[in-house]
């Protein structure tokens, strides 16, 4: 079993040791920006590769299909910001709105930039999220996860460095056991995607917005679609009875790893859906990243439970570093009947504290979020503290 499970987790680093040769496409963010991101995971340090246990397995690791014993239905509205994003919106707008002429209207858009200098906004929106799951398959469709980011800079001159993603996706997944393993249970999966992309990203100065006051326009974006997949495995040991391993058994350690965008094709083509004028720029790319992870169950004591999990996310990614990288959590589970019950969470995400809660009752669900995106460089880390709300209907 240990000799089946390691060649199949040993495939999965050398698929994505062939590595991302491309460089890294233009974009003036630092930030590693995930295609899909669930509340859950980011409540617990966004560590949820060996974790996988619910609707968001198809996009995190899908072998938790083949773990599913039972249907599930999400239906949500998915909104993340930093505190500042609006009250940033409504300085442009005054000024846009003061009836100002255009030299005028640069200066306060100047000055507006340099009090606002080194720092940084985000907003993150899905109005509509649909996601089933099965025992061992499941489908997703995001119509609409959109993405906006905007850092004060001194470049050239003052400048707001902004970076939007507007994706699409449509995913569909599979997992199964691996059924002659003898000590353990090993699972896999895949899920494929498709994704259509609006991009774009670059800096837009002060005398730019004076002259044209829609910091965002369509006409900017880079548009295109790509079909992909990730490939994940999970594998859960059975450790021996002997005394030595009595309280190892009790955490039921899974391990598990994820090849994300394993063909990395990028946006070749355009179906023009956002951008009907588009050149022939192509948005930023899927990335092809090896994700890796651990559980450890608590045991269980009266309506509590829980686990704490460690992953090493996007290896190989342009942007990657260990300290981006490092993701730790736990969460606390807590049950009164099957139709109330919630959880609480902390941990650490690319070096910053987040912490989470969810409270179910019957079918509706509340998440609450609060977790840093690292958007230095390479040698510095700068936090941009997020907070997440998302709600939902769990059929």
């Amino acid at each position: 079993m240990l000799n089946r499970a390691s060649h199949l987790l040993l495939g999965s680093f050398v698929l994505c040791s062939f590595g991302t040769t491309w460089a890294a496409d233009e974009n003036v963010s630092n930030k590693i920006h995930h295609h899909y991101q669930a509340p859950r995971a980011l409540g617990m340090g966004d560590a949820f590769v060996a974790v996988a246990n619910d609707y968001s397995a198809i996009f995190y690791n899908p072998a938790g299909l083949a773990r599913r014993e039972n249907g599930q239905i999400n239906l949500s509205m998915n909104f993340a910001g930093t505190t500042k994003f609006m009250d940033l919106y409504k300085d442009l707008e005054d000024i846009n709105g003061s009836g100002k002429n255009e030299p005028d209207k640069q200066t306060d858009y100047f000055n507006l930039i340099e009090k606002n200098y080194g720092s940084y906004y985000s907003l993150r929106l899905a109005p509509l999220e649909g996601i089933w799951v099965r025992p061992k398959w499941g489908v997703a469709l995001i119509p609409a996860d959109v993405s906006v980011q905007m850092s004060m800079h001194r470049q050239v001159g003052p400048a707001i460095n902004t970076t939007v993603y507007a994706d699409t996706t449509l995913a569909v997944g599979y997992g199964d056991d691996v059924h002659d393993v003898s000590h353990g249970r090993l699972s896999w999966g895949v899920t494929g995607k498709f994704v259509n992309r609006g991009f774009m990203s670059k800096p837009i100065t002060a005398t730019e917005l004076a002259a044209d006051t829609e910091v965002i326009k369509k006409e900017d974006l880079k548009e295109g679609y790509t079909i992909d997949a990730d490939v994940g495995v999970l594998w859960t040991p059975e450790l021996p009875d002997e005394s030595f391993w009595s309280l190892l058994r009790l955490t039921r350690p899974t391990f598990g790893a994820v090849v994300r965008n394993v063909a990395e094709t990028g946006f070749g083509q355009s179906m023009k859906l956002i951008n009907k004028e588009g050149g022939d720029e192509k948005p930023e790319r899927l990335y092809r990243v090896l994700d890796v992870g651990s559980r450890w169950e608590y045991p269980s004591f009266w309506i509590f439970g829980g686990r704490g999990v460690l992953d090493v996310r996007d290896i190989g990614h342009p942007r990657f570093n260990w300290r981006k990288g490092l993701h730790l959590g736990f969460e606390f589970d807590w049950t009164v009947a099957s139709w109330w019950k919630g959880h609480y969470r902390v941990g650490m995400s690319q070096g910053f504290w987040t912490a989470g809660l969810s409270a179910e009752l019957g079918i509706f669900n509340l998440d609450l979020v609060s977790y840093a995106d690292d958007v230095g460089t390479y040698n510095t880390a700068i936090e941009s503290r997020v907070y997440a709300t998302k709600l939902s209907l769990d059929f």
